[in-house]
């Protein structure tokens, strides 16, 4: 189900393609997710794009995750990026370009998030430029993360 959702949430963000919602939902259906919305899903062709899009946000529904606003998944990826940042399963430049990426794309009218997406941009740079500087510049972007997520609640 996590694989649905996160392919439902790609294509709110504009990053799913909807011609392989038919084979999301045959992935869902062999791994035992049965859904009336996800059997007709799985049958449609790839050209039946309008279809697929109504039918997959439907299956969805059904599954209890209707489709998420834009900044809500943002968010929650801002999150994920950040935990595996601290959890060190991402490096440091990596989980700031990515975080840096969503911040961007929000609708923020104090316009602070941007900001901090400008900073973790200078500290990727710095990252890349700068490698005898590397441990002080991941302790700021971890806290500069930690300052977002705070900003967030």
């Amino acid at each position: 189900m996590d694989a649905l959702i996160r392919v439902a949430d790609d294509g709110v963000l504009g990053r799913g393609r909807t011609e392989d919602f038919p084979m999301v939902a045959a992935q869902a259906l062999a791994r035992g997710v049965d859904l009336p919305a996800l059997r007709e899903l799985a049958g449609l062709g790839r050209d039946d794009v309008r279809d697929a899009a109504d039918l997959f946000e439907r299956a969805m529904t059904e599954l209890g995750h209707p489709l998420r606003e834009g900044d809500a998944i943002r968010w929650a990826r801002i999150r994920e990026a950040a935990t595996s940042l601290l959890e060190k399963r991402t490096a440091p430049p990596n989980a700031a370009g990515e975080i840096a990426e969503l911040l961007r794309t929000l609708d923020d009218p104090d316009g602070r998030t941007e900001d901090f997406a400008w900073h973790l941009h200078v500290l990727s740079v710095i990252w890349e430029d700068h490698p005898a500087d590397r441990p002080d510049t991941v302790a700021t972007i971890k806290s500069t993360v930690s300052e977002i997520i705070g900003y967030r609640r």
